[in-house]
């Protein structure tokens, strides 16, 4: 099918702008523009994202930090509290999206991060683990618009040489969240542990809390909406008509209402079901590097004492987090640059299965089980070249947010039973299974990438011949960007 030519048309004047009529000054006023788009929204998406995957995660740092001793809790029931997390992101996901299609995301994406700011901060109340699977639950559905939302906003707002390298900043959150939570844990821990009768792990969750709080009331001044309507206070007049020309100039259609012709494109169309084996199983295999610490935490000395202090286990991995940092944007700008999607995405790919294979053999030493480790810190870094390849086919905003929504909620929907059975709590931190299974998903996500890359090379050659017959080219945007570029 002709991904473009079959586009369903979206009726708004909103990008009908001649960008060549402000060509002498808009070069210009729009590297002013972009720096204050970065400012505002970037750094708002970054911070966002951070507290949410703090907020996602901290019970795994909080759980070797004093929590299991003191709720008795089992590794079984440390799986669970993640099972109940997806199980909410999962059922709420596209819903949410859908809702983003029709209300302002400012008005939409910051009241549900306040929400689950104050569930986080009811964990630190948590006395019986079954309150603590409900919280994680209703943390897990209001966080579930957090990364599609975002996502979906910056792909609104971004040309497609711009876009990958954004989504990477915004993404380095992740690591940065995690680097963060183990500091202030390392930090909470030497400090403010049995402070006025609370545990250490229980001041984790009230901090967690407060700094959610502020990011979402700051969410409501910064996040911008859609290009050429917004009503950000920030933006002037002259911002909104640039947005608008920088999005005609590349042929990205202005957000409108989710419509049945939009639906039937989506779910016919070959971007979602390719970007949903590339992305998902990627997201599947990363899961991998999830046990680095619970490994640390069973290490011990031939006499049986610890061998890593829980300061130690918690700031160890921070080192897998920064390289997960740095090959995040290395790679996000190196496919910006060259315009090689496929090509990167299958570097970092196969890095990550050197990890995988590592950890599947199991070897004696230390060293080369903590190479594989790291190594599987890299799978995390394939999301920002992803996300903008399939903004670079899919030029309808409600499109992408659909296909964000339904491939992250099948991830979640898959993950919130699957690691059960694949890292089972008898089996840590060697797990028979997982490590292989893992190793797997990448061979299955490098097949993917490269059917992505097959799709995008014929629906190119269908849009150039239309192009002949019309004499104008629906991809011209991203052919100027990404000129004689060409992946090999």
């Amino acid at each position: 099918m002709n991904q473009y030519s079959e586009t369903p048309r979206v009726e708004s004047t909103s990008f009908d702008l001649d960008y060549e009529d402000h060509e002498p000054y808009t070069r210009q006023r729009e590297r002013r523009f972009l720096w204050k788009l970065d400012v505002c929204l970037i750094s708002w998406a970054w911070l966002a994202y951070l507290i949410k995957q703090i907020d996602s995660s901290n019970y795994k740092t909080a759980y070797v930090s004093g929590m299991k001793e003191d709720m008795k809790l089992n590794g079984n029931e440390l799986n669970y509290l993640n099972t109940y997390f997806k199980i909410g992101y999962a059922i709420f996901l596209i819903p949410s999206q859908i809702v983003l299609t029709r209300v302002r995301p400012s008005l939409w994406l910051p009241p549900l991060e306040l929400s689950w700011g104050v569930m986080t901060g009811l964990m630190a109340a948590a006395h019986s683990v079954k309150g603590m699977y409900a919280l994680r639950f209703f943390i897990g559905a209001f966080e579930a618009s957090s990364y599609p939302g975002i996502v979906s906003v910056l792909c609104n707002w971004y040309t497609p040489s711009e876009l990958a390298t954004r989504i990477a900043l915004f993404g380095t959150s992740y690591p940065a969240a995690s680097m963060f939570v183990s500091f202030m844990q390392v930090s909470i821990q030497s400090t403010l542990n049995g402070a006025h009768g609370i545990s250490g792990w229980r001041w984790l969750f009230i901090f967690n809390a407060i700094m959610t709080i502020l990011v979402a009331v700051a969410g409501f001044f910064l996040v911008p909406d859609s290009p050429g309507t917004t009503k950000a206070y920030w933006m002037s007049d002259e911002d909104n008509r640039i947005s608008a020309s920088r999005m005609a100039r590349v042929h990205k259609q202005p957000p409108t209402r989710l419509t049945k012709a939009i639906l039937k494109k989506t779910f016919t169309g070959w971007p979602l079901y390719i970007f949903f084996g590339a992305y998902a199983f990627a997201a599947w295999a990363a899961d991998a590097n999830s046990w680095f610490m619970l490994w640390l935490k069973a290490l011990t000395h031939p006499d049986g004492s610890k061998r890593f202090t829980i300061q130690e286990i918690n700031a160890i991995p921070i080192g897998g987090f920064a390289l997960m940092l740095i090959l995040m944007l290395l790679f996000a700008w190196l496919s910006s640059r060259t315009g090689w999607r496929a090509t990167w995405v299958t570097v970092q790919n196969i890095l990550f299965l050197i990890g995988c294979i590592i950890l599947s053999v199991w070897p004696g030493g230390i060293p080369i089980k903590m190479v594989g480790f790291f190594l599987t810190y890299t799978a995390n870094a394939i999301s920002p070249i992803l996300v903008a390849w399939m903004a670079d086919v899919c030029p309808i905003p409600e499109e992408r947010a659909m296909i964000i929504g339904v491939t992250v909620s099948l991830v979640y929907a898959m993950d919130s039973w699957m690691n059960l059975f694949i890292y089972p709590a008898s089996q840590a931190p060697k797990y028979k299974v997982g490590y292989k299974a893992a190793a797997a998903f990448t061979v299955a996500s490098i097949i993917f990438t490269g059917f992505f890359k097959k799709f995008e090379i014929r629906e190119k050659r269908l849009s150039a011949a239309k192009a002949a017959e019309n004499s104008i080219s629906p991809q011209h945007g991203r052919e100027m960007e990404f000129e004689d570029t060409e992946e090999k």
